[in-house]
């Protein structure tokens, strides 16, 4: 110790220098390349189709395949049935999807619903045409961080399953 400056007590050699000035540049690097993937929304939900046919239907589920805690997610399933619709649409979603996330509102609201269990129930009163939509306003719940699941959505006909789409959904930190 010097004047009281504290000071190292040993030189560091060039190869010592030369590592801790490449373990920051590989440091700088790696969190450009996290800014970057942000900005360019590599980050953010990303989403996906799946479709199923059955009876007469096309059951489509549009989804976020990857979300984070807190944050709007897609969630819309629509049915099409050529000729459109003489009865009620009845709908059985996965109890646990609706546990995982923070439901708000549907559009359109059911007419019906109920639970067995493993499904929610819905009925909705037909469209006068032959494509039904269902929006679900919804965001993934904060308390979901480093999660995954695999729901089901099924078109019903009196009990019978029509048709039945099947998805996976993770949430990341």
């Amino acid at each position: 110790m010097a004047n009281g400056v504290h000071t190292l007590e040993e030189e560091r050699d060039e190869a010592a220098v030369r590592r801790a000035r490449d373990y920051r540049r590989v440091g700088l690097v790696a969190l450009l390349l996290l800014v970057v993937a942000g900005l360019v929304g590599v980050m953010g939900v990303t989403s996906t189709t799946v479709t199923a046919e059955g009876g007469g239907s096309t059951l489509a589920v549009t989804h976020a395949r990857v979300t984070r805690a807190g944050v709007a997610i897609p969630l819309h399933v629509s049915v099409r049935r050529p000729g459109g619709f003489d009865g009620p649409i009845r709908l059985a979603v996965s109890a646990a999807l609706l546990e995982r996330f923070d439901f708000q509102n549907f559009y359109p609201n059911p007419s019906k619903e109920t639970a067995d269990g493993d499904f929610l129930l819905y009925e909705f009163d037909p469209p006068p045409g032959p494509d039904f939509r269902l929006s679900m306003d919804a965001r993934t719940a904060p308390d979901q961080n480093g999660s995954a699941g695999r729901y089901e959505v099924r078109l019903l006909d009196e009990g019978a399953v029509l048709a039945r789409v099947s998805f996976r959904m993770v949430v990341v930190p």
